[in-house]
């Protein structure tokens, strides 16, 4: 059980790199079971096809990052600290994930394989539900339609930083991370102008 699987995580960081590199239709799975220093029969006794070994991907990172968001939703709502400060660790955290090249790829393939693409719908369904938590929170007298907007542009957020070096960006990381979390939370705070529905 355990030889499985650590052969399993070594297929995972192999396609990552692998995917990251060449993509996912030109990395062969004999490339993926040289990198993870398995055979062809080991990768299959794992994952059933290529595409399940992206869905496995986004998964382990999706329950990776979700966990540290849940964690700062519970510390804003104890108070053991600020959602300013919530928030912008959150951004600074996509800013300076190095996966760009691995995340084009997988989105690229949700377009052409409904069972990736299931698993990004459902990923970003949890993902909103989260954002919809931390909105409230930061700023508890937004109606529905307020929290639903924050709560996507925070989506956006989270692929938009995913592309970030195309964009030649002017600021660091952590400049970046601060100034976006303040227009943000300008945003939500200032609700002159009357919203549609």
């Amino acid at each position: 059980m355990q030889h499985k699987a650590s052969a399993r995580e070594r297929v995972i960081a192999s396609a990552k790199q692998l995917f990251s590199e060449r993509g996912f239709h030109g990395t062969a799975m004999a490339d993926l079971a040289e990198g993870a220093q398995v055979s062809v029969g080991g990768i299959y006794r794992c994952f059933a096809s290529k595409s399940e070994i992206i869905r496995a991907i986004v998964q382990d990172d999706t329950e990776q990052t979700l966990g540290q968001l849940r964690e700062a939703i519970e510390q804003v709502r104890t108070g053991s600290t600020d959602g300013a400060v919530a928030v912008e660790a959150l951004v600074f955290q996509w800013l300076s994930a190095k996966r760009d090249a691995l995340n084009h790829e997988i989105v690229a393939e949700g377009h052409r394989n409904p069972e990736v693409a299931e698993t990004i719908f459902t990923i970003c369904s949890q993902f909103r539900e989260q954002f919809r938590i931390l909105v409230k929170l930061v700023q508890p007298d937004l109606d529905d339609i307020e929290v639903e907007g924050g709560a996507e542009l925070l989506l956006a957020c989270l692929f938009g930083m995913g592309s970030r070096e195309f964009t030649d960006p002017r600021l660091d990381a952590s400049q970046a991370a601060a100034i976006v979390t303040r227009l943000f939370l300008q945003g939500l705070a200032n609700r002159n102008t009357p919203h549609p529905g």
